[in-house]
This record gives structure tokens, sequence and C-alpha cells, in this order.
């Protein structure tokens, strides 16, 4: 829990640092206009109402989304480490395949196994071509998360690419949702692509 938190810590420096300096900077500037004489106090009070603001904002935003990745893995029997912070969430799978065997194929095995899961359920299906397949979830813990599964076969082999993020594609952290959805549905899709190759 404590890696996931620091991890979110590292991901959210930039926006900390951009509230404090805008917050820090208006109270300079209004303390300034106000006294222009005690410009020195003036900039010291808005540094620190600036920092103070940004540890708030640190501590809030990611204790928060620390909430939601707990319950999140919890929900899917999975054990919350830092990976879980990271936007977007990605997993690449290489396996043997008998030669002549299509992406196609491959791909309708995939989106066959997700829609048989229990949880996390598939909410649309947004893409279903040749080796491509894009879904999505919601909401995991609040968040919308949209699956993108890229299949290529070559001889005897396919790799498959997996990604997964929040729809709404602004957010840095999405409470370990696309972490947890991801690692719910691969083994699903291992199986899947495992049932094709014997």
């Amino acid at each position: 829990m404590f890696s996931y938190w620091f991890a979110a810590v590292r991901r959210s420096a930039p926006a900390a640092v951009a509230v404090t300096l805008l917050l820090g900077g208006f109270v300079a500037g209004a303390l300034i206009a106000d006294d222009p004489a005690d410009w020195m106090a003036a900039l010291l009070r808005g540094v620190g109402v600036g920092a103070v603001a940004g540890a708030v904002f640190v501590c809030v935003a990611n204790t928060s989304s620390t909430f939601h990745a707990v319950r999140a893995a919890a929900r899917h029997g999975l054990t919350l480490d830092a990976r879980a912070a990271g936007v977007p969430s990605v997993r690449r799978l290489d396996v043997p395949v008998a030669p002549g065997t299509t992406a196609y194929r491959l791909t309708d095995a995939v989106l066959h196994a997700l829609k048989q899961l229990p949880a996390p359920r598939v909410g649309e299906v947004t893409e279903f071509t040749h080796g491509r397949l894009a879904l999505t979830y919601g909401p995991v813990g609040g968040v919308d998360v949209a699956l993108r599964v890229t299949i290529t076969t070559q001889g005897g082999s396919a790799s498959v690419d997996m990604e997964a993020r929040p729809v709404s594609r602004w957010k840095k952290l999405d409470g370990g949702a696309s972490w947890s959805t991801l690692a719910a549905v691969e083994p699903a899709v291992r199986r899947a692509l495992a049932e094709e190759t014997l």
C-alpha cells in the first residue's frame, strides 16, 4: 500500500508543483498589490501558502487514490504494489501457436474468454477486427477503463499487446483501476490463447 502511495506521489508531483506555484503566486501578488512596500514579507507568505496548499493537495489526492486502489485490488484478489500507479497499464504476451492460426481466430477466442468472466464485466465492445480488440469496463472504482488488445501472428508464434487506461485520457491517477482490470483479465487471455494452441 505504501509503495503505491509513494508511486502516486511521484506521478502527481507536477500537478502539486503547479498548485504550489499558482496559489503561491496569486497570494503573493495580492499581498504585494495591497502593500507594495512590504514585498519581501508578501513573497514569503505566498511561498508558505503555496507550499501548504501543495502538501494538502498531495496528501488528499494520493490518499484518496490509494484507498480506491486498495479496494480495486481486493475486489479482484490482487496484492497492491507500485505498478498499480502507472497509467496506462501494459502487458505483452508471446505464445506459441499452430502454424496457420490467424490473428482473427485468436482475437475471437480472447473476446469470448473476456465476455465469460464474472468480473470485471465487459461494458461495450468498441472494436473487433483482425487482430484488434477494444473494450470498455466500468466503472471500476468509479473509473471507466478502456482495454485494447492487439494480436499479431508470425509463423508459429503470436504476440499479444494489452493496454488498459482510463476512458478519460487526461487522468494521471486512476486509483489502480487500469492495473487491476488488466491483472484480472490477463489469466483469461492466457487461457484463451493456450486453448487455441492445443
